[in-house]
């Protein structure tokens, strides 16, 4: 009999310590960290950048869509209409625009001609609106969707916050939200560098401008971390712009384990706007850098990192070539 009590109470013993580690994990988890959250977002559909052949188009568009897959990641991604008509190659870039979407890319507008606000009247500015909507539209329409975002071209919201606001109510009718960002690779720059070496068959020199671009991408993530949580002492659902180009293509499993790396979950562009913060920030600064605006809003100033100076000289030269 004293032989089983003391099982008994041994048992007892175990449990309760059992519990007691129970608890305190469940604790532990409880006071965890939250989840850190981003939404992908892809400017300048079908093809961001210089002109390139067709095969090479449609091999770009594999890798990204297969990489969307690949990590189940939810992509919106915002289409220039213009850039479908190219000639002798506009059906086959629509097809490659539907290849996005069957591939689940949701389709958002980004103006027929990635006009710049800051530059159009309001007028000019819907109407190039509406017409950036018309292939898209009719790629949806068939598969029983509609596009429901807009990202400004530049960034540039409208020149005044009143002019910003007619356009927002204007594009609200037709079913449309504002898709803002919080972070960015400032892909667009180091573009330049990567296209240059490809075409002179620079192996090198590729290596070298991917090395600096994940380097800076990675820089650029910490910073955001880092602002975020100054502004508002939690961790925001994020908002990530990338761009439709072959620097993303090739360097897609790179990019996404930088982010992984750093504890972030991919979510939807509809979820992440969901976040408390996606409010339109107290004082206008007229860009859809809401990260930026909500930093003007508190009257605070965060230094951001800046690419090699051999990436900013190279898109400095291809924009001079670009009027010549």
């Amino acid at each position: 009999m004293g032989r089983t009590i003391l099982c008994v109470a041994a048992l007892a013993f175990l449990l309760s310590g059992a519990c007691a580690m129970e608890l305190r994990a469940q604790a532990a988890g409880d006071a965890r960290a939250p989840q850190k959250e981003i939404a992908v977002t892809m400017d300048d559909l079908p093809l961001s950048g210089s002109r390139i052949e067709l095969a090479r188009l449609r091999a770009m568009t594999e890798k990204l869509v297969s990489g969307f897959k690949k990590y189940r990641m939810p992509v919106v991604g915002f289409v220039n209409e213009s850039l479908l008509y190219i000639p002798g190659e506009t059906d086959a870039r629509i097809a490659l625009l539907r290849e996005w979407s069957d591939g689940g890319v949701e389709l958002g507008n980004h103006t027929f001609s990635h006009l710049g606000f800051k530059s159009a009247s309001l007028a000019d500015y819907e109407d190039d609106f509406i017409r950036g909507e018309s292939v898209t539209g009719m790629i949806l329409k068939a598969k029983g969707q509609r596009e429901r975002y807009f990202r400004h071209p530049f960034l540039q919201m409208g020149p005044t916050p009143e002019l910003e606001k007619s356009f927002e109510d204007f594009i609200a009718a037709r079913g449309y939200r504002i898709a803002p960002i919080t972070a960015d690779t400032w892909d667009w720059m180091f573009l330049a560098a990567y296209e240059d070496a490809r075409a002179r068959g620079d192996a090198e020199g590729v290596k070298r401008v991917t090395d600096d671009y994940l380097k800076f991408a990675a820089l650029k993530f910490d910073n955001c971390d880092r602002v975020t949580a100054e502004l508002f002492g939690r961790p925001i659902k994020q908002i990530l712009l990338l761009h439709a180009n072959e620097l993303n293509a090739d360097n897609f499993d790179a990019l996404v384990k930088l982010l992984t790396d750093r504890g972030y979950h991919f979510i939807t562009l509809e979820e992440a706007l969901k976040d408390p913060v996606y409010r339109t920030p107290d004082k206008y600064l007229g860009v859809s850098d809401w990260l930026g605006a909500w930093a003007f809003s508190k009257g605070r100033k965060f230094a951001s990192p800046t690419p090699p100076e051999y990436i900013q000289k190279a898109y400095s030269d291809s924009q001079k070539a670009g009027y010549e």
